[in-house]
């Protein structure tokens, strides 16, 4: 049987290619609708009750085309006249946002440069590299109080640094 749908399929799917490039004026739509031809064919009756093949499958071809058709009817176009963007806003950052951005990040690196050694240290450690507050302490020797205590300050003093009131 496999050989048999296998024949159907050297001895047809050119012609189906070129019946449906001539409905729907696309050759990779026609060649993608082809395939389906084929895979709905399979999926059909038993192949032993189909009396003629070739015919059932320009059937079958046929509708794909028109469901086709149809569906692009019912969907907007993708193409959009230039003109008609001249009011359209953008959904994407405009280069002002890129450059506060860049300014605030700068300030961020300024004002955590300015934190203490051990305070810059313990925030960059843990912010930056996750490392947790408990490994911190057992590396630096201290509790996780004083980590904690660390952090809070630096966060307190980024916070007034970066977003001034």
């Amino acid at each position: 049987m496999s050989s048999a749908v296998t024949n159907l399929y050297i001895e047809h799917v050119g012609e189906l290619r070129r019946f449906l490039t001539r409905r729907l004026a696309c050759v990779e739509v026609a060649a993608e609708l082809a395939h389906e031809t084929f895979v709905r064919y399979l999926a059909s009756a038993p192949l032993a009750e189909i009396g003629n093949p070739r015919a059932f499958l320009f059937r079958i071809a046929a509708n794909l085309a028109t469901d086709y058709r149809r569906l692009q009817h019912l969907t907007p176009s993708s193409f959009v006249d230039l003109d008609s963007c001249d009011e359209l806003a953008s959904e994407a950052p405009g280069p002002e946002r890129y450059v506060m951005a860049r300014q605030q990040l700068e300030c961020l690196r300024r004002a955590i440069d300015e934190l203490p050694g051990k305070c810059r240290e313990v925030f960059i450690r843990h912010k930056f590299e996750g490392i947790s507050q408990k490994e911190l302490a057992g590396e630096l020797g201290v509790t996780v109080n004083a980590i904690e205590k660390h952090m809070v300050r630096a966060l307190v003093y980024l916070r007034f640094r970066v977003m001034p009131a």
